[in-house]
């Protein structure tokens, strides 16, 4: 694995998003980046010179694939959320029920001496 792998791979672990709109951008600057390291890695490893059109060219390809990715994966995520939150009975911390290992220390049923 080469040193700009490395850069790519980091990125893409240490990134996240919660908007559509962030979810764009960081597929496609992922995808670009991820597109045109591995067509300048393939020439390079191949033993030729890396012309700037076929590295813009894949780093072109990379940001379609990364905005695909990254849309269709923002469209899964929106929906796991609804089905969660449709499955889930909304509770606070006040509708809990008493706790039957609680034994209260004034018992008021039994009376007052």
């Amino acid at each position: 694995m080469g040193k700009h792998s490395v850069i790519v791979l980091i990125s893409v672990l240490f990134c996240s998003c919660s908007t559509l709109d962030q979810s764009l951008q960081l597929g496609g600057s992922v995808g670009a980046l991820s597109g045109g390291v591995a067509t300048y890695s393939g020439y390079s490893a191949g033993g030729k010179s890396p012309q700037l059109e076929t590295v813009l060219i894949g780093a072109g390809i990379g940001a379609v694939l990364g905005l695909a990715t990254s849309y269709f994966t923002h469209q899964a995520v929106v929906e796991d959320r609804r089905s969660c939150e449709a499955d889930q009975i909304e509770m606070h911390f006040g509708d809990l029920p008493p706790s039957p290992f609680v034994i209260p220390k004034n018992n008021s049923k039994k009376g007052v001496r």
